[in-house]
């Protein structure tokens, strides 16, 4: 039944064409009592998409997070020199379609310039890395407060093995405290910004446990982080319902809202499980796209609609938790995993590279819209 559906909402759809975009249901009105629905932006906005992706973005979507204008490397390049033209952009841009931004991010061990950490030929001290980053803070916050309203505070700190925190010059040099300082510093620019930690596996295994005894501690001590971000990663085939459902409820009796920040599912597979765009490509497939076997394009993207489907009634379930899902790229031709691991054409969110609706933005809107997931005829 799945089958004989997608086939035919993918018949429909070929045969409306390219210009009516504005007969299909949106998904920010589909779950407009639920959470916002967000989506990744490119800058500068005005040279990184054509009209008519600009439209698609502005009509679906009711959230937004840049890819990378606002990390350190893109906001403060050398010390006291900030370049927030690109930045500007963005929240302008936000600004006029309404939508709400998340700032992303004010902490990460990539693409963060290295003068940071430098104190001429040695390293930064404890007490210099603090100061930096609290003038990195401050300005980048402190120049959007009351605009942006939401922020990355910090980025993938826990480590994939078997300690606690990654193995970072943040963690080396300030010490275990260096996330609980970023946020009392990101709390001082702008009070009233919701401040978020954002990683990937956290939503199963025992990464999950070390979130949840992290985010614990910092409630513990009157840290002001309000939510954690699950970075939706997952692998077709392989995304863990059960552990999901169960951490999104969990992170919430903290107290802390739970958002999914990064979501895309890798319709080809990895054997990498991860998001490090630094170690990860090592350990992911690089066999040549010309010799790998061929992919069933229309099999494929059924499987991920039932696939998309699952993890939104899942969403749909901790609605009182969520307050945006967020899709990492507007449509398949601008997804990171494009090129992770080697270039691989991929199929990983909502629509195809041609703009068009793909079957699992139908299965999603059909969570809460049954009888709307077809278009019109």
């Amino acid at each position: 039944m799945v089958r004989w559906k997608a086939i035919l909402l993918a018949a429909v759809v070929a045969a409306i064409g390219e210009n009516t975009r504005a007969d299909i249901p949106t998904l920010k009105d589909a779950y407009a009592h639920d959470f916002q629905i967000g989506v990744c932006i490119s800058t500068p906005v005005d040279k990184a998409y054509p009209p008519q992706e600009l439209d698609l973005i502005a009509r679906q979507f009711n959230e937004a997070t840049p890819e990378n204008c606002m990390k350190p490397d893109a906001i403060e390049p050398s010390e006291n020199q900030f370049t927030f033209d690109e930045a500007d952009q963005f929240v302008a841009f936000c600004e006029q379609h309404h939508m709400a931004i998340h700032g992303h991010t004010l902490v990460w061990h990539s693409q963060t310039p290295p003068w940071f950490f430098k104190d001429g030929d040695k390293p930064s001290s404890r007490e210099l890395l603090l100061k930096r980053l609290h003038a990195h803070i401050l300005a980048e916050v402190g120049r959007y407060k009351g605009r942006v309203h939401s922020w990355d505070v910090v980025n993938e700190a826990i480590d994939d093995g078997t300690h606690l925190y990654r193995n970072t010059k943040w963690h080396k040099i300030i010490g275990d405290d260096f996330i609980e300082q970023a946020f009392r510093f990101a709390h001082e620019a702008d009070p009233s910004a919701e401040l978020q930690y954002n990683d990937y596996n956290i939503d199963s295994g025992p990464k999950f446990k070390k979130a949840l005894g992290m985010l614990k501690a910092l409630k513990e001590k009157g840290v002001p982080i309000d939510s954690v971000g699950i970075q939706g990663h997952w692998i077709i085939n392989e995304i863990p319902y059960p552990e999901i459902d169960k951490a999104i409820g969990e992170f919430n009796k903290l107290g802390l809202k739970v958002n999914i920040t990064e979501l895309d599912i890798d319709a080809l597979g990895r054997t990498y499980k991860g998001a490090d765009i630094n170690g990860g490509p090592r350990l992911v497939r690089t066999t040549r796209p010309s010799t790998r076997p061929a992919v069933n394009v229309p099999t494929l993207l059924d499987r991920e609609a039932v696939q998309y489907a699952k993890l939104f009634a899942i969403f749909h379930k901790h609605r009182d938790a969520i307050e945006y899902v967020t899709i990492w790229g507007a449509d398949d031709g601008r997804s990171w995993l494009n090129f992770f691991g080697g270039v691989r054409k991929n199929y990983p969110v909502l629509f195809d590279r041609a703009l068009q609706p793909k079957p699992a933005f139908f299965s999603v809107i059909g969570v809460v819209a049954p009888a709307t997931t077809q278009p019109a005829k």
